[in-house]
């Protein structure tokens, strides 16, 4: 049986895959979600989908004052901040900045993060060099970092060619950047520039922006990792909001083993106890 703490550093793109992965994990063990502004909707999607989890004070866990299984296996979820994938340089700046702070607290982590920009960056070199534990980040079936969560879910780089190669000027969804269609938009390249129009509707203006871009149409992804209703739902409210057609993604690019990886080996670098 395992033994030991796996930290997980989240982005709420690739929440789903997060879920699937503990959902599926058959061993016993305690998930805590730190209590950040940024965990409502990991929180319920892990209540439908009957993944148990308690939340935590970050403070009471980075001062060693949370109630762990120090006999077992657990699992501790602090999720961040959607727009930091606005600045590139920053996020990465941020999230080594974070797994600097869980030296001590943690045997492993897990980041559940695109590199949003930083095409190439490998965040598992850089924990090998500054840090006192093993990082596991998305990576495709030839060790290839997954550079963003369409990249994740579309099985790493080749995917993610063939897809952009396939449907051109269209917007990709995912269940999760449906589910977070503004946030995502609103931290974008694109909104940046919105902020030369000055005040008004920002909808509008982003509506403005993609016709300008020559997007025409959303391509939804179905990973499989989201009710389908609530994925349909979200999207319908993003293309009519935006004046986009709905198309669907042959669904032979989708590929959950950048998801299976990463969990198997975050959790492989955790120690084990011995069972009666």
């Amino acid at each position: 049986m395992t033994k030991g703490t796996l930290g997980v550093i989240a982005c709420p793109m690739l929440e789903d895959e997060l879920i699937y992965s503990l959902g599926k994990d058959p061993e016993s063990k305690r998930v805590y979600v730190l209590d950040t502004p940024y965990n409502g909707s990991l929180r319920r999607k892990m209540e439908q989908k009957g993944v148990e989890y308690e939340t935590a004070d970050e403070w009471d866990f980075m001062n060693g004052a949370l109630d762990l299984d120090r006999d077992g296996f657990n699992v501790v979820i602090r999720m961040k901040n959607l727009a930091l994938h606005a600045e590139p340089k920053e996020l990465m700046q941020n999230l080594e900045n974070d797994l600097v702070m869980l030296q001590g607290r943690v045997d492993a982590v897990a980041m559940y993060y695109g590199m949003c920009g930083n095409y190439g960056m490998d965040l598992t070199k850089w924990a090998e060099e500054n840090l006192d534990f093993p990082v596991a980040t998305f990576r495709d079936g030839k060790g290839r970092v997954c550079d963003d969560c369409v990249g994740v879910a579309v099985g790493g780089p080749e995917g993610y060619q063939r897809l952009i190669k396939e449907y051109t000027g269209v917007m990709l969804f995912t269940p999760a950047v449906a589910t977070n269609w503004e946030d995502f938009l609103g931290a974008s390249d694109m909104a940046k520039g919105l902020d030369v129009l000055g005040p008004g509707n920002k909808k509008e203006q982003m509506k403005w922006m993609l016709e300008m871009c020559g997007y025409s149409s959303v391509v939804q992804i179905d990973t499989g990792l989201e009710d389908r209703a609530e994925f349909d739902a979200a999207t319908k409210d993003f293309a009519d909001c935006m004046g986009l057609k709905i198309l669907q993604a042959d669904p032979g690019y989708v590929d959950k083993g950048p998801a299976d990886r990463i969990y198997a080996e975050s959790k492989g670098y955790l120690g084990s106890k011995e069972t009666d």
